[in-house]
């Protein structure tokens, strides 16, 4: 038996959880006052059915105790073994149509066999068909006085106003992360397993609030009665924290260097998946760090937002690294630039057009490209080399040269799109230091601009003018 069968909570003491549905649905027991109609309601694997079977065994224990059931008369004994038939616990999602229903409320006439109220726990309520939903209002309006009816369901939205209306309803939370720690302390003290404190915590933080998956990796990791974080670590394919780290911090740069990281991560037979889990999750938490301190987080939403859409389409994927390393590339092409520059040494570019005697430039493809790296030259290093040209140093804010016509008309010829020339066409352009500074008037513009297919071929048309290392910052 799986442990989260075996660790199943078998009365409300040990439902360490949903205090408030607990202790209130407690105290209606103490007070015989229980309803015909529970409905109990919101996130999967939460505690629904394990309540509705607590509450169903409670209600007909022979020797209630503290309004516990008492584990040990014939019904409870009957309930763990499943062989109490009053108790009927149905899946709606396979008993969708109404002749299911109707032969429920057809068995319901007759008296209970050996308990004091026979007790239906429809799970899933919300797959019912319109007409299976309208059979079983008829019963709910009407019930015998020995029916009692407990509904589940993760989309409360899907069931009838007409049903709900007839039900006491219960909205459960989602289990925190201490309780599902205590949880799995209890479970491995009572089987006499070794945790450390590092293992507990990547176990419940990779739970997403659910009980069951924890459980289940719980027990997925033990070996020789002993959970280790160092094992778990080889055993998953964890890639480390400063590892996720530094990945966050390629993407932000916009480093190339992070496909070859990729590359090391697929070879080392690392869990591509689990680590860009892992690297949502930290993002997330970088960027709301950097929201308390009041820093721009453009970067990271679009991270987010990128690798949340991209994990979806995994699932459908047929080589899930080709879709992770699109990711990187989309990422790379996405991030705004304008906040990398306060991170990386800027390079100093300019096109520079020789005269001739008759005062015409030159021909295009005899344009040069200076690159200067700002570190490692001065700015008298940077006049001489003007001065050799007999040019003028452009001034690095906006540099002059640069024709957004020309580049317009170049987008076009490589058969651009409308709404990116057009977006073009009313933006302002400006060349700073390597980066073309796109600032656009509309945020609608902004967003027809700003895409991973129009970013790859606005960079080819600026590589044929002769500016290969340029990149594009759009604001």
């Amino acid at each position: 038996m799986s442990l989260y069968l075996k660790y199943r909570p078998s009365d409300f003491d040990n439902l360490m959880w949903q205090s408030f549905v607990k202790d209130t649905l407690r105290k209606a027991i103490a007070n015989q006052k229980t309803v015909w109609a529970y409905l109990l309601c919101w996130p999967r694997w939460t505690g629904k059915t394990t309540t509705a079977r607590l509450l169903a065994k409670t209600i007909n224990c022979l020797n209630p105790k503290d309004w516990n059931p008492c584990l040990e008369c014939e019904i409870c004994k009957n309930f763990a073994e499943e062989r109490l038939v009053d108790i009927v616990e149905i899946d709606a999602a396979s008993h969708t149509w109404v002749d299911n229903i109707r032969e429920l409320i057809e068995k319901a006439q007759f008296s209970p066999t050996r308990t004091k109220y026979k007790i239906y726990i429809i799970d899933e309520v919300h797959m019912l068909s319109k007409w299976a939903f309208n059979a079983l209002l008829k019963i709910l309006e009407e019930p015998p006085s020995f029916v009692k009816f407990i509904l589940a369901t993760t989309e409360t939205h899907k069931v009838p106003e007409t049903i709900i209306s007839r039900c006491q309803r219960y909205d459960f939370k989602r289990i925190s992360n201490a309780d599902i720690k205590n949880r799995l302390v209890y479970i491995a003290k009572k089987e006499n397993i070794s945790v450390d404190e590092k293992s507990y915590d990547y176990i419940v933080s990779n739970s997403n609030w659910w009980l069951r998956n924890a459980i289940s990796l719980f027990e997925q990791l033990i070996a020789d009665n002993e959970i280790n974080y160092d094992h778990l670590v080889e055993k998953l394919g964890i890639i480390s924290e400063n590892e996720t780290k530094d990945f966050l911090s390629k993407l932000l740069l916009r480093d190339s260097s992070i496909i070859d990281d990729f590359d090391k991560l697929v070879s080392d037979w690392k869990n591509i998946k689990l680590f860009f889990k892992e690297l949502l999750f930290f993002s997330k938490n970088v960027a709301l760090n950097e929201l308390k301190k009041n820093n721009d987080i453009s970067n990271y939403i679009k991270i987010i937002e990128i690798l949340d859409d991209t994990y979806i389409k995994t699932k459908n994927s047929i080589d899930e690294n080709t879709t992770f390393i699109i990711w990187v590339l989309k990422i790379i092409q996405n991030v705004n630039t304008s906040i990398v520059e306060n991170i990386e040494k800027p390079i100093f570019s300019a096109k520079i057009e020789k005269k001739v005697e008759n005062n015409n430039y030159i021909s295009e493809e005899k344009i040069e490209i200076i690159k200067i790296k700002s570190e490692t030259i001065s700015e008298s290093d940077i006049e001489d080399i003007f001065s050799s040209w007999n040019v003028e140093i452009p001034k690095a804010n906006n540099l002059s040269w640069f024709d957004s016509g020309l580049f317009i008309s170049n987008l076009k010829l490589a058969k651009a799109k409308w709404a990116l020339t057009m977006s073009l066409l009313w933006a302002e352009m400006n060349i700073n230091w390597s980066w073309l500074v796109i600032k656009t008037k509309t945020s609608i513009m902004k967003k027809s601009i700003e895409n991973a297919d129009n970013f790859s071929l606005m960079l080819k048309v600026l590589s044929d003018m002769w500016m290969p290392d340029m990149k594009i910052s759009i604001i």
